[in-house]
């Protein structure tokens, strides 16, 4: 890479963090701001009571853990740009994630290159506007195709969309990095089939998966199984 194109890159860079640490300091403003905005339209007060720090512990102890973890994992595949508007649109796994793998795999680039980052940051911001067009579409239709959406016959495939999505997604990952996927798979399968009840915990689990799969990787790479 020469020095021109070095420069260039910090510069991008240094502007894109100004930039979304702005964005997203802006905007969890705003999504904390609405129960009090909410409650100045009715005008009720919030208590915080030790029921509202109960709940909101509760939240935060599911939660957080689980973003730090999906930052970790998703930044190098999305870039500086489209980790900031992934998350601050959201919709990651079922949107954004499949958006990107889908066009740096026609793009054929690699994460942690200048390329992946303009593709990433192009897929996840032409997702994030596919996904207001279609919210608004559906705003619109919603009171004329609501008897279409609630028919019996359609209504078991609006329960298996996620499912279907992720297969599809996770049959290409492993089929490209089968020595990465093997054990988190069967590990993650017989955990599963054995405590069944551990599927009601989705966001524990995740970041738990994804610690051993982390760990695998690093493994494989230090005995130079993987590149």
């Amino acid at each position: 890479m020469s020095t021109e194109n070095i420069e260039a890159n910090a510069s991008y860079q240094k502007d894109m963090h100004r930039f979304g640490r702005f964005s997203m300091i802006f905007m969890m403003i705003l999504m904390l701001a609405v129960p009090f905005e909410i409650a100045a339209y009715y005008g009720e007060d919030i208590a915080f009571n030790s029921g509202y720090w109960a709940a909101f512990a509760a939240l935060c102890v599911q939660y957080v853990p689980s973003d730090i973890i999906e930052v970790i994992t998703y930044a190098p595949l999305l870039g500086t740009g489209g980790t900031y508007i992934a998350f601050i649109t959201g919709n990651l796994i079922n949107l954004k994630i499949p958006c990107v793998m889908n066009a740096e795999d026609n793009a054929g680039t690699k994460p942690g290159t200048m390329e992946n980052e303009v593709i990433g940051t192009i897929a996840v911001a032409a997702s994030a506007i596919t996904t207001i067009l279609t919210l608004a579409v559906g705003v619109l239709l919603i009171t004329p195709l609501t008897p279409v959406l609630q028919n019996p016959v359609l209504t078991p495939a609006f329960k298996t969309v996620v499912s279907a999505l992720f297969g599809a997604l996770g049959c290409t990952y492993f089929s490209k990095y089968p020595k990465v996927t093997v054990l988190p798979v069967i590990l993650a399968v017989v955990i599963f089939a054995l405590v069944p009840s551990l599927t009601s915990m989705v966001s524990i689990m995740v970041v738990v998966m994804a610690a051993i799969s982390m760990g695998w990787a690093v493994l494989l790479y230090r005995k130079g199984r993987i590149e």
